[in-house]
This record gives C-alpha cells, structure tokens and sequence, in this order.
C-alpha cells in the first residue's frame, strides 16, 4: 500500500476508533447524565467526562493500531481489551471513581457516600463484556474492510459510511451498559424527585387518597415541613443485590434519606442538619447533628 494511502488509512482508523469510544460514552455515561441533571441530582457528570476521555482515548489508540497493523488477530485482539475497559469502567467508574472525585469538590459529602464493591458487582461486569465484547469483535473485524472500501470509493462522503456503522453500534452497546447500573441507580433518584417535584406543585392543596398512595406521598410525611423548592439529591448507598438504594437529599442544609426499595419508595427520616455541608460546598467543617444514624 502507497505511504500516502497508508496515512489516510491510519487517520481513518482513529477517527473509527473515536466514533466507538464517543458513541459508548454518550449513552452509556451522557444519557444518564442527562437525566440525572433533569431529576435535580448533584455532580451528573461525575461518570461521563472520566468516561469519556478514557473511552475516546483508548479506542482512538485501538482504531489506529488495527489500521495501521492489518493483522485480523491483532485487531481482535485490541477489540477484545478494549471491550474489556469499557466493562470495567461499566462497573468502575460509578462504585470507586464517582465518590473520589465527588470528595474532590466536596469532601463533607464525600465522607457520606458509602459504594461498596459487592461480590455480586461482578456478575454485572462479566455480563456487560460479553455483549460489549461480541460487538468489539465484529467492529474490530470489519475495520480495515470497511475503510479500505470507502478510501478507494469514488463518492464523496464514503467515509463516513464506517464512522456511522461503528457509532451506532457502540450506541446499541452503550445503552445495553446503561442498563447495567446506571439505570437502577438513577431510576430511584428519578422516583424520589417526581414525589419531591408533586408534592411542591400540590402544596396546601388536598390529594385524593388513591393518587396520595399512588404517588406514595406518605414517605414524606415525617419531613414535609422541609421539603423545598431548592434541593438536591445523589445516591448515597445500596444494598449486596441492588434491591434496596438509599438516596440522600438535601433541603437547604436540612438533610433527608430517602430508601427505595426495588422501585418503591419507603420512609423518609431526617438524618441531620448540618447547612455547612451543601451539595454545592466544599467546606468539609461538621455543625450541628440532629440524628447520628449511618446512611445505610
């Protein structure tokens, strides 16, 4: 092959490579972030950029080795690690990167955010690599096919045809990886923020029992009088099996643990006020204590 058409065959190769790694960010990582922000949780972006950066980096390196080597073993191989990267930061980046850097910014909060790696976590791990790993294995295969065709094509945008085979591919995989823990995380923030969200639109207004149950209001029964319109909310524990997640809240400093339990809100109970340590502070100084229960 030609220097020049190797060059562009490399160059091809990275952008392929980075098509993968952005897909997967986005609707692994991008999509949650989203909604996390939409449903008024703290720090929504805590996975997507190191998620991000990570995922585009690495598969630009492997999209360009395997244009650049053209070797059908290399290349499934590089797929096939870097399937594996991608299920492990699935797993990794929520349970022991999200809180760390979380402690960066706001390092009282931090102190309170217990992910523990369960046992259990690596089921979900091995699961989202054998579907990451079968697409990676195909994408890896058809690399060096599908550029070398759209080099020697005579249409104008024949390269792009790759990019978008790769993209969507990785958005199928990256979506299936959402649903791996991000999903089950976000889905009791989301629940704790709809019943937050109802019961300051319905404020002094009477609800109807069937619609109060419904929405299961009562969970806010003990701490009604501080709920606000300005809060918070982020995840602050979870049990072995992901049945049971704990969501903390804070209502101007006025802070409340919401457990979800397989999708069902329960109780809510004030854990402690404390108005130095704000979901948006960094000051790491204890105040006042109201309960001193454990958030778990």
């Amino acid at each position: 092959m030609k220097p020049a058409v190797s060059k562009r065959k490399q160059k091809a190769g990275l952008l392929y490579g980075l098509a993968a790694g952005l897909a997967f960010a986005i609707f692994t990582w991008g999509v949650d972030a989203f909604l996390l922000a939409c449903a008024h949780g703290v720090f929504p972006w805590v996975n997507f950029v190191p998620g991000l950066v990570i995922g585009m980096v690495s598969s630009a390196l492997v999209g360009w080795l395997t244009a650049r080597v053209e070797r059908a073993w290399f290349s499934l191989l590089l797929w096939l690690l870097q399937a594996l990267l991608f299920a492990h930061l699935v797993v990794w980046l929520p349970i022991k990167v999200a809180p760390r850097i979380i402690f960066i910014f706001n390092p009282a909060l931090g102190d309170f955010l217990q992910y523990p790696f369960h046992h259990e976590l690596y089921q979900n791990l091995w699961i989202s690599f054998a579907v990451i790993a079968l697409v990676s294995l195909i994408i890896g295969l058809i690399e060096n096919i599908l550029i070398e065709q759209a080099l020697f094509s005579s249409g104008t945008f024949s390269l792009i045809v790759p990019l978008v085979v790769c993209f969507l591919s990785f958005s199928l995989v990256g979506n299936f990886s959402d649903s791996i823990l991000n999903k089950r995380f976000r889905e009791s923030v989301q629940q704790v923020d709809e019943v937050i969200d109802f019961i300051l639109a319905h404020e002094g207004q009477e609800v109807p029992q069937e619609t109060a149950l419904k929405m299961r209001l009562f969970a806010f029964d003990h701490v009604k009088d501080v709920v606000s319109q300005k809060h918070g909310l982020i995840m602050s524990n979870y049990d072995e099996m992901l049945g049971q997640v704990d969501v903390l809240v804070d209502f101007n400093g006025q802070w409340v643990k919401c457990p979800v339990i397989y999708n069902q809100l329960v109780t809510c109970s004030r854990i402690f006020e404390n108005p130095a340590i704000r979901l948006g502070s960094t000051d790491k100084h204890m105040s006042t204590s109201v309960n001193e229960d454990p958030l778990i």
